[in-house]
């Protein structure tokens, strides 16, 4: 078992919804531990030789009105170690990607309307073109459009090594519990990213009815848990 920095990602927004999210992949453990960052104000991943401050900051910078390129664009400057790192993210202020020169190769980015997708040491650039097309043509809500987009790329060949872990990350005025899933050690962790994110659906609506059961009248506010992030 191999445990390299690298891996493809994808950040997005959907405008209409106030959504923000983020998902990705990679060769080893724990990915959701330090790569995706959300907030009311942008969705933002840090990778390759991941730096946690740059998608922390970036987010939080975004929240507070700043453009999420120039959130980014002055957290790099900073680094004197940018030349490893790979960062993207989106605002509602715009998109933002950068592929340093000393990432693995296979690495690079891409840019679309309101959304980033991104790898490194990659089985090759189809991985990010195939993230990049699922995002676009997949309905549903934020975590599902994201989970189908890690599946496409993993299809399309994915981490060179092989996944390890994968998590999903969205942020929207109504927190769900699927909004902060993560699968931290697996063979195959974007299948079981999926089967957790449709296990969390339906947690829900199972919590709803054991409540019920519980205590027949009460205040729903009680069933309003909010998301960790």
């Amino acid at each position: 078992m191999r445990h390299v920095p690298g891996t493809f990602s994808i950040a997005a927004r959907d405008p209409e919804a106030n959504v923000f999210g983020a998902a990705v992949t990679t060769g080893t453990v724990a990915v959701g531990a330090t790569c995706p960052y959300v907030s009311a104000g942008g969705a933002a991943v840090t990778q390759s030789y991941t730096k946690t401050e740059h998608g922390r900051d970036a987010v939080a910078r975004a929240e507070g009105g700043e453009r999420i390129d120039d959130a980014f664009e002055s957290l790099l400057d900073d680094d004197d170690h940018a030349a490893y790192r790979q960062v993207h993210g989106v605002g509602a202020g715009g998109e933002f990607a950068f592929t340093g020169d000393e990432c693995v190769s296979w690495a690079g980015h891409r840019v679309g309307d309101d959304y980033t997708v991104a790898g490194n040491m990659l089985a090759g650039e189809g991985v990010v073109e195939a993230t990049a097309e699922a995002y676009e043509s997949t309905d549903g809500d934020m975590a599902e459009r994201l989970v189908s987009a890690l599946e496409a790329g993993e299809a399309a060949g994915g981490d060179d090594r092989g996944e390890l872990s994968a998590a999903v990350l969205v942020h929207a005025p109504t927190p769900e519990f699927y909004h902060n899933l993560r699968v931290d050690l697996s063979d195959e962790p974007v299948s079981d990213l999926r089967d957790l994110l449709a296990e969390a659906r339906r947690a829900k609506d199972q919590i709803r009815r054991e409540t019920d059961a519980q205590f027949g009248d009460y205040p729903d506010e009680i069933l309003d848990f909010g998301v960790k992030y």
